[in-house]
């Protein structure tokens, strides 16, 4: 599946960033939340780190280490949106910000 090179800006594991081509991000890993594009290519991906995620809640909760349980919580969030999406979307649709989006007709 290829997407429109005017909406894919920066390969990442499980999608593309489509932030504008200005933007300076500083991020090393997309949030799945700001302009991150991904599709069903990717779904094992997000399975894996959901599976990941899930663990280090654990871990966390089980250490007492709360700040890490919160932010891994906010991340579960939007992996379960981002393949809850992925689920539902279809062979021509992507998913961007979390929501089923069809591909641009140039793509």
């Amino acid at each position: 599946m290829r997407l429109s090179p005017v909406r894919a800006k920066v390969s990442l594991p499980n999608g593309y960033c489509g932030a504008p081509i200005q933007t300076d991000c500083e991020y090393a890993n997309p949030c799945l939340d700001c302009h991150f594009i991904t599709t069903g290519d990717f779904l094992d991906q997000h399975r894996r780190q959901r599976e990941e995620t899930r663990k280090l809640i654990d871990d966390a909760e089980k250490a007492g280490l709360s700040r890490i349980v919160e932010k891994n919580t906010r991340m579960l969030g939007k992996l379960d949106t981002t393949i809850d999406a992925l689920v539902q979307a279809g062979p021509q649709q992507i998913v961007a910000g979390g929501k089923v989006t069809d591909l641009d007709a140039t793509g």
